[in-house]
């Protein structure tokens, strides 16, 4: 089952003849208030401090989800459509089944070649700030026989990886590949939010962002808006070319600039696509997930759920295959290659986008590493001075680097 597309052909759902009162809507809204502000379910995580702060960072994420939601709750995917799903979803099961994916996920994964050539570099600004733009070929292709396929292969833009370089012009010095979050994907939004800058400023390491497909100038329409509510093989195929992408700019950094060391990190889906790249590349120095997504089955079915009619399953639909096709690319599905005391997660006991649990499991998974839970929500981490401390000690304990400025904040 998947969510439903932006641009999908729809049929309109009747109007309730018992529309809810504005009481009704706000005593709803006003209990969820009450849960979160509470805190989560967890018994052994941290305990929300109730403030006024707190309650306006989960407004923030609250108000950003109802936005994201708000074209979807007045549409049905029409039959054509839900024809589509039903048979990518058994196709995908099917060929999963059949080539051992579902039971050896690493195997879905092919080793990207090295890029050699063909790689474009130009120098742009964003705001205040200089940087180089990197262009190469991704190259990647879905397996032969995979539904979706060749609608996927006609997005021309996903064809073309997009990555925000900051480097230093003397010696080789270590690397951060970083990866952007769901529906972002622009340099400037980008660098600030994966503290590009700071890395590089502050503690002299070079840095790279990668663009993950759909997402910027890799997108069809508003940026990330077909990953999710596409199909759910739209959702396999852009983890999958992330991983891909991410991968071959590692190689990259490694064999034409001599990196000494690599790190990887990422925030919201890119925390995801970094967790995934920990458990499929050799040799990365450090990961930092920050508010990451560890099951993305799980956080859109939490998401999608409330919205779809009660009749929904008589449509043929079901949770269970698209659990099962999207666990070739999950990182939950294998071990973490990254040395456990250079495993790094930080995440928001008030995050209404990635649930506290969620976050629990991937931290679980891999084996309790160093973790921060901070006291805000999915959106108000760049705002918190704990986390920019944080990643500035994964920074000191991987590289070992000095700052060439005392460190403020």
């Amino acid at each position: 089952m998947t969510a439903i597309p932006a641009d999908a052909p729809t049929s309109r759902r009747p109007a309730s003849k018992h529309p809810a009162s504005p009481l009704s809507a706000g005593c709803r809204a006003a209990g969820s208030v009450a849960e979160w502000i509470r805190g989560h379910n967890e018994d052994d995580l941290p305990a929300v401090r109730q403030t006024p702060a707190a309650a306006w960072k989960w407004m923030i994420d609250e108000w950003s989800i109802q936005l994201e939601l708000a074209s979807a709750r007045m549409r049905i995917p029409d039959g054509p459509f839900r024809q589509r799903l039903r048979s990518e979803l058994a196709e995908a099961r099917s060929l999963y089944s059949d080539c051992g994916w579902l039971d050896d996920p690493a195997a879905y994964h092919r080793t990207p070649p090295p890029l050699d050539g063909g790689v474009q570099i130009s120098a742009t600004s964003a705001g205040d700030a200089d940087f180089w733009h990197v262009r190469f070929a991704s190259e990647f292709e879905p397996w032969p026989g995979e539904p979706g396929r060749d609608r996927w292969m006609n997005y021309r833009p996903v064809r073309t990886t997009h990555a925000w370089m900051l480097q230093h012009p003397d010696r080789p010095r270590p690397w951060v590949v970083a990866v952007n979050g769901y529906r972002t994907g622009e340099p400037e939004m980008d660098m600030w939010m994966l503290y590009a800058h700071r890395l590089h400023r502050r503690w002299g390491l070079n840095v790279i962002a990668v663009v993950l497909p759909l997402h910027g100038p890799r997108a069809i329409g508003v940026s990330g808006s077909r990953v999710i509510h596409a199909g759910a093989m739209n959702t396999v195929f852009t983890a999958a070319q992330g991983a891909w992408d991410i991968r071959r700019v590692i190689g990259w950094v490694r064999d034409q600039h001599e990196a000494p060391a690599v790190a990887v990190s990422g925030i919201s889906l890119g925390g995801y696509m970094a967790a995934m790249t920990a458990a499929l590349e050799d040799g990365l120095a450090a990961v930092i997930a920050g508010v990451p997504e560890s099951d993305l089955a799980r956080g859109t079915r939490r998401q999608v759920e409330p919205l779809l009619p009660p009749f929904y399953e008589q449509w043929g639909l079901s949770w269970e295959p698209y659990e099962q096709i999207l666990s070739v690319v999950s990182p939950l599905s294998l071990p973490c290659k990254v040395p456990y005391e250079r495993r790094y997660i930080f995440a928001g006991l008030l995050d209404r986008w990635v649930r506290p649990g969620n976050v629990k499991t991937l931290w679980e998974h891999w084996e309790r590493p160093d973790m921060l839970w901070y006291q805000g929500s999915h959106l108000s981490y760049p705002l918190e001075r704990e986390v920019a401390r944080y990643v500035d000690r994964a920074a000191v304990e991987t590289f070992g680097q000095q700052p060439p400025i005392p460190p403020r904040g």
